[in-house]
């Protein structure tokens, strides 16, 4: 078994010493990204990434949140994977440099969208002329209209933490979206009271439609 801290390695050089010692067991990590503290494991079949997990998530989406620990711990430990459903079908390289792009896109983003704890409230003032929105858009901006996070929603959606941001970002930026605080655990009642009435979306909608 091999432990330590990030401190001493960066995942990169893990992912590679485990790919080219064609290792077979499972990678425990636990530390911080910049959306808080994250832990899950990565699971490894001589030496490929067969699969990881998050305690929200699993698969590519897993292992984009995993890669961004900065600071933390890991644990290799050799294990039987066999019964592990392969989800991830990438190389090593490419996980690695997609989890960058997906960073590098929440640096760009975090001009509009402060956190992925936030709360937004749908608006139909100063909508642009013509907009086109793809499925993808429509639910992330329907599940925000409800009072969602972007993390919520990632969870909701299956989809990285990251993406979901970026999806955002556009909406904001649309002005189809407004920042209006924080979410707090212990104050449900009153997100629901500044929470969109429950027919806004359908208006909002029928405004966009009309286009």
């Amino acid at each position: 078994m091999l432990e330590g801290s990030l401190k001493d390695f960066t995942l990169d050089d893990l992912l590679q010493m485990v790919s080219l010692g064609e290792k077979t067991g499972e990678l425990v990590l636990f530390g911080e990204t910049p959306f808080g503290r994250k832990s899950g494991k990565i699971y490894f079949e001589k030496g490929e990434v067969k699969d990881a997990e998050t305690e929200e998530s699993r698969g590519e989406v897993a292992i984009v949140e995993l890669l961004n620990i900065k600071e933390g711990t890991f644990r290799f430990a050799p294990s039987d994977v066999s019964t592990i459903k392969r989800s991830v079908q990438r190389s090593i390289p490419d996980l690695v440099l997609l989890s960058t792009s997906k960073l590098d896109e929440w640096n760009k983003v975090k001009a509009r969208v402060s956190s992925v704890d936030v709360v937004f409230k749908l608006s139909t003032e100063g909508i642009p002329d013509e907009i086109h929105l793809s499925p993808v858009d429509w639910k992330v901006m329907t599940e925000l209209g409800k009072g969602e996070t972007i993390r919520d929603v990632a969870l909701k959606l299956n989809m990285t933490v990251f993406d979901i941001a970026r999806v955002t970002y556009g909406l904001v930026a649309l002005k189809i979206l407004r920042e209006v605080g924080v979410k707090d655990p212990d104050s449900d009642k009153f997100l629901r009271r500044k929470s969109a009435p429950k027919n806004f979306i359908l208006r909002l909608i029928e405004r966009l439609r009309r286009i």
